[in-house]
């Protein structure tokens, strides 16, 4: 394992004890989830990673004095290339009724697209109709910067079953070009029990501005639990 992996997750493992050590002493709930799922054709930012992959996720966050913090890790276990693992933290706080900003740290090994590389970014959301938000990535390594926006809507049906419509643009540096980037997804939910979900997403890509294939319809199936 890198040595920069190993210091990242140590880093990880440290905040998750404090977390749950701050849990302990001042009474705060911790929450968390976490996936397990298959992807079709993996794909980052727009670009196909030509493979699929068994994909796994987790998250804990908490909320101290009005502010939330959280942690992360995400990895692509793919059967003819190296793993690709993210891993991240990240605080988040209510400006206004609705709004929310976000700042974080990233950091990637093996990644398809970016390498081994770390990540600072700003997050500007709010939550009213279609969710609209916009992320800015700073990449520390390569002195670049990806723009992305987004919105949702999700709706459900009866007690049990939840879709939910993601839209994404995006802008970013790919092998010394700007692309410029769009997918639409689509996801379906079925509830086993209370905080476990079936779930399964169907994503299609589009990549412009540059010679590089897009994973163009993937489909990822699975199962989550929050707690």
């Amino acid at each position: 394992m890198k040595t920069k992996t190993k210091l990242i997750i140590g880093i990880v493992v440290a905040v998750c004890v404090g977390l749950f050590a701050y849990n302990k002493v001042n009474a705060e709930e911790v929450s968390g989830s976490f996936s397990l799922g298959h992807d079709s054709d993996i794909g980052f930012r727009g670009v196909a990673g030509d493979t699929s992959a068994i994909q796994g996720s987790m998250g804990l966050g908490v909320d101290v004095f009005g502010i939330d913090f959280s942690v992360g890790a995400f990895t692509n276990i793919k059967q003819d290339y190296e793993n690709e693992t993210q891993l991240s933290l990240e605080t988040s706080v209510s400006l206004l009724d609705n709004i929310e900003t976000s700042v974080g740290v990233i950091t990637y090994d093996d990644n398809h697209v970016v390498g081994d590389a770390t990540e600072l970014y700003v997050d500007l959301g709010a939550e009213f109709i279609l969710s609209p938000s916009v992320r800015i990535y700073y990449n520390t390594s390569e002195a670049v910067a990806t723009y992305e926006g987004r919105i949702s809507q999700g709706l459900n049906i009866g007690e049990e079953i939840g879709i939910e419509a993601i839209g994404t643009i995006g802008n970013t540096s790919i092998a010394d070009q700007r692309a410029t980037y769009y997918s639409l997804e689509a996801v379906g939910t079925y509830d086993l029990k209370e905080n476990t979900s079936l779930f399964v997403a169907v994503d299609y890509t589009e990549l412009q501005d540059v010679n590089l294939e897009a994973p163009d319809l993937a489909i990822t199936v699975g199962i989550t639990h929050s707690f």
